[in-house]
């Protein structure tokens, strides 16, 4: 696929617009449209602690969503972007996720930190919860990466288990490397805590489970290799043994790399292996921009919305 149009919302926290511009950035790139989105987040109108009505807070609110939004669409006009703002009354993560679905677009972008209160991130549970129901990859940015990330994406890694979702996640990003020609690192991590596991139950002599876990990893990035190099891309291979979530980000930060793709369940929060915990910390510390990729076969939304509330 292309990624031709970018949602990037905003609560109007400095980490949040810092990381539309980032998104502005990655679009001029694209050639891609950009969609705005400030979300009027309702839950606060009855919060404790506010004066006036209801009624008043959300005019309120509602305001200062369309100061945000239209100030932000201002500046990425000015950068020669094809730019729509757009405002929302609701759940912020629900609204996020919707409106990508009905406009049909191409990815979010979204920061994982910000500020509390009134304004409270587009982050932390917002983000988590975005990148597990939407329908569309998500690319996210800690602090980290949003101080120390560069304007440009000339090289990514794809970490890869041979899972589903990681399969999926290389599909998507070859296509977004060829989209910014940039060079791709296929990557796959042998866990050291499982062949440690293995080597305590194997006798001396015999290592062919420890030696075939090593044969797995290079038959996954041969897979992801094929994958990427499907849509003209020029492709590095690797493979390392320690703790997954570790060596992928020391191997994109010894790289220089400037983006991480990867897959993630839509279901039951991050899920094992490189889809899973490993996602859930490399999206957490990571000095780059992540993009989490689910697989068509991983929960809708509204059911992953539903068994959550169960």
């Amino acid at each position: 696929m292309t990624f031709d149009t970018l949602l990037t919302p905003t609560d109007g926290s400095d980490p949040a617009e810092a990381t539309v511009r980032r998104g502005f950035d990655l679009a001029a790139q694209l050639e891609a449209s950009v969609h705005v989105l400030s979300v009027a987040d309702s839950s606060l109108a009855t919060g404790a602690g506010y004066s006036g009505d209801s009624t008043s807070i959300r005019a309120r609110l509602r305001e200062r969503a369309d100061t945000r939004a239209a100030s932000l669409r201002a500046d990425a006009e000015e950068r020669g972007l094809d730019a729509t703002a757009v405002v929302r009354e609701g759940i912020p993560a629900k609204e996020i996720v919707d409106y990508a679905d009905e406009q049909g677009l191409d990815a979010i972008t979204l920061g994982t930190s910000g500020r509390g209160g009134v304004a409270r991130a587009v982050a932390g549970s917002v983000a988590d919860k975005v990148v597990r129901t939407a329908t569309v990859p998500v690319l996210t940015l800690n602090r980290a990466a949003i101080d120390d990330g560069e304007d440009s994406v000339d090289s990514i890694l794809f970490p890869t288990d041979g899972s589903e979702p990681s399969e999926a996640a290389a599909a998507h990003g070859g296509g977004l490397a060829e989209q910014l020609d940039a060079t791709v690192h296929c990557f796959s991590v042998v866990d050291d805590g499982v062949t440690s596991g293995l080597d305590s139950l194997l006798a001396d002599d015999d290592s062919s489970s420890v030696d075939g876990l090593a044969e797995q990893a290079d038959d996954h990035v041969d897979r992801a290799a094929t994958t990427v190099t499907d849509c003209d891309v020029e492709c590095v291979s690797a493979t390392a043994t320690g703790d997954p979530a570790e060596e992928i980000i020391d191997y994109a930060d010894d790289h220089g790399l400037d983006m991480i793709v990867m897959g993630t369940h839509g279901r039951g929060g991050f899920q094992r292996a490189v889809v899973g915990s490993v996602t859930d910390e490399v999206v957490r510390t990571a000095s780059v921009p992540v993009l989490t990729v689910r697989a068509e076969t991983s929960e809708l939304p509204e059911e992953t919305e539903r068994r959550e509330n169960e």
